[in-house]
C-alpha cells in the first residue's frame, strides 16, 4: 500500500470522528433543552426565584340568601270524592264520562226504582194496617173502661133485707170484688193493645219514611265540585248501599258513599277531584326533614311540562317516618298557590323548600367564609380573610347569620364592597382572578430561558 493511499484513508477516518463527535454534541445540547424545559413546567416555582401567585377575590354585597332543601313527588288534588248510591238496587243510567267537570249536585247516575216504590207501597200499606190495630184497640180499651165502671157501680149497689121471724137485717151487694179485680184485668190489657199499636204506627211510619228517601237516593248526586277522573259504574249491574267518606291530603271531602258492583268492590260509583287546588306529597330525607316545618314556601317544577312553575306553601308533615333499605325519609304535604296550565294529576314534581332566608343582608361566596363555633344562644362566628387595596390580607372574625346555598348571609365583621380571598379549590359564586408576577410579562418566562439551559448564565 502506498504512502499516500494510507494518507488519504487517515484522514477520511479523522473527518469521521469530528463529524460523530459534531452531531452528539448537537444531540446533548437538544436532550438538555428539552429536559431543562420540561423540568420547568413541572417545578416552576423552584426553577426560578421569581414565581406567580393567584388570588382568588369577591366583593361582599347587599342581597338574599336562603337555604333550601329538595325531594320529588307526584301531583295528586288536595279533596277528591268517591261517591256511591246508598241504597242497594239496579243501575240504571250513568250520567257522566272521564273528563266531564261537574257541580255541586249535579247528577251522576241513576238506579231502577221498582223494588224501591214497592218497599214504598208495602211500607204505606202497614201504616194504614198499623193505624187500624190502633182503632181497635181503642175500642176495646173503651170497652173494658166501661165494664169495670159497670163492676164498679155493682159493687158498690147494696140491699138490706129483714128477716121478719127474728128482725135480724142483712144488706148485700149487687157485684163482686172478683168482678171488678176481672174488669181491671181486661182494661190493662187493652191499654197494652193500644200501645202496641201506637208504637206499630210509629215504625210503620218511619218505615215509610225511610222507604221515600230511598226512592230519592235512587239519584247519586256529586257532594263537590271538581273534575270526573274515574267512572266504575256501568248500567245492569247492582250495587249494594254503604257509605264512607273519601278524601285527599287530608281534607275532607264531606260524606261520599262506597258501591259494591256486582262482580267487584269498587271505592266510589264514580271519583271526583277538585282540580282548583292540588298537592304533592314528596318524601324528604331524615336530615332534611329536620328543617321543615309547616308554612314554609316551596318552588315547584314539572319535568313533563316545560316553563311550568308553581309557588307553594308546606301544609302538613308526617310524624312518622318510612325505612327503605335502612334509609329513612319523612313525607310532607306541598300545597300549590294556584294550578299551572296543562299540569296533571300523578306527574312527577320536583319541590324545593326554602327553610331559612334573610333579605337585605351582606351576602359572601360560602367557599370565602370559614365557619366556626356556635354558641350557646346560637350565634355562629367564623373567619374571613379581608384584602386590601394594596393586596395584603387579614384574617377578622365575622358572626354568621344564614348559611345558604352558595352563599352566607354576614351579619358583621365586613361591610358592603370590602374584598375578601376565596377559596381556590371550591371557588363558586362570582369572583375576580388577580395573577403577580416577579420577573413581569404577565407570567412570562424570564429572559435567558430555561434554568440552565441554553443561554442561561447559571
Amino acid at each position: 500500500m502506498s504512502r499516500k493511499t494510507r494518507t488519504d484513508r487517515g484522514g477520511a477516518r479523522g473527518r469521521s470522528r469530528r463529524t460523530k463527535l459534531l452531531i452528539n454534541s448537537f444531540l446533548v445540547g437538544a436532550l438538555a433543552l428539552t429536559a431543562g424545559g420540561t423540568w420547568w413546567f413541572l417545578h416552576p416555582s423552584s426553577a426560578q426565584a421569581d414565581s406567580s401567585a393567584t388570588v382568588r377575590t369577591a366583593t361582599a354585597t347587599v342581597g338574599t340568601v336562603s337555604t333550601t332543601i329538595s325531594a320529588q313527588g307526584s301531583i295528586a288534588a288536595a279533596t277528591t270524592a268517591s261517591p256511591s248510591f246508598a241504597v242497594s238496587g239496579t243501575v240504571a243510567t250513568v250520567d257522566v264520562t272521564v273528563g266531564d267537570v261537574v257541580t255541586v249536585g249535579q247528577q251522576l247516575g241513576t238506579l231502577d226504582t221498582s223494588d224501591l216504590d214497592d218497599a214504598v207501597t208495602q211500607a204505606q200499606a202497614q201504616v194504614t194496617s198499623a193505624k187500624a190495630q190502633v182503632t181497635t184497640a181503642g175500642l176495646q180499651l173503651t170497652a173494658a173502661q166501661q165494664s169495670l165502671s159497670e163492676a164498679q157501680a155493682a159493687l158498690a149497689t147494696t140491699t138490706t133485707t129483714t128477716d121478719p121471724s127474728t128482725g135480724v137485717s142483712t144488706t148485700t151487694s149487687k157485684g163482686s170484688a172478683s168482678q171488678v179485680t176481672s174488669a181491671k184485668a181486661q182494661v190493662n190489657n187493652a191499654a197494652a193493645q193500644v200501645t202496641t199499636a201506637q208504637a206499630a204506627v210509629t215504625q210503620a211510619t218511619t218505615d215509610l219514611a225511610t222507604a221515600k228517601a230511598n226512592v230519592a237516593k235512587a239519584v247519586l248526586t256529586a257532594p263537590i265540585a271538581g273534575t270526573v277522573t274515574a267512572v266504575t259504574g256501568t248500567a245492569g249491574s247492582t250495587v249494594s248501599g254503604g257509605s264512607s267518606s273519601s278524601a285527599a291530603s287530608g281534607t275532607s271531602a264531606g260524606t261520599a258513599t262506597t258501591a259494591t258492583t256486582s262482580s267487584t268492590t269498587s271505592s266510589g260509583f264514580v271519583t271526583i277531584a277538585d282540580m282548583t287546588v292540588l298537592t304533592s306529597s314528596a318524601s324528604f330525607a331524615e336530615a332534611d326533614a329536620a328543617q321543615l316545618s309547616v308554612g314554609q314556601v316551596a318552588a315547584v317544577t314539572f319535568p313533563a311540562v316545560d316553563g311550568a312553575t308553581a309557588t307553594a306553601k308546606v301544609t302538613s308533615i308526617s310524624p312518622t317516618g318510612t325505612a327503605t333499605n335502612s334509609v329513612v325519609t319523612y313525607a310532607a304535604t306541598i300545597t300549590l298557590d294556584s294550578a299551572p296550565a296543562g299540569v296533571r294529576l300523578g306527574q312527577t314534581a320536583d319541590v324545593t323548600v326554602t327553610t331559612a332566608q334573610a333579605t337585605d343582608a351582606i351576602t359572601l361566596p360560602s367557599n370565602a367564609v370559614a365557619v366556626g363555633t356556635t354558641a350557646a344562644d346560637g350565634t355562629t362566628t367564623g373567619t374571613v380573610s379581608l384584602r386590601a387595596a394594596d393586596g395584603t390580607t387579614t384574617v377578622t372574625t365575622v358572626t354568621i347569620g344564614v348559611q345558604g346555598d352558595t352563599t352566607t348571609q354576614i351579619v358583621s365583621g365586613v361591610a358592603e364592597g370590602d374584598t375578601v380571598v376565596v377559596s381556590l379549590d371550591t371557588a363558586v359564586g362570582t369572583t375576580t382572578t388577580t395573577t403577580t408576577s416577579q420577573f413581569g410579562g404577565g407570567g412570562q418566562m424570564p429572559a435567558g430561558g430555561f434554568p440552565g439551559g441554553p443561554g442561561s448564565n447559571g
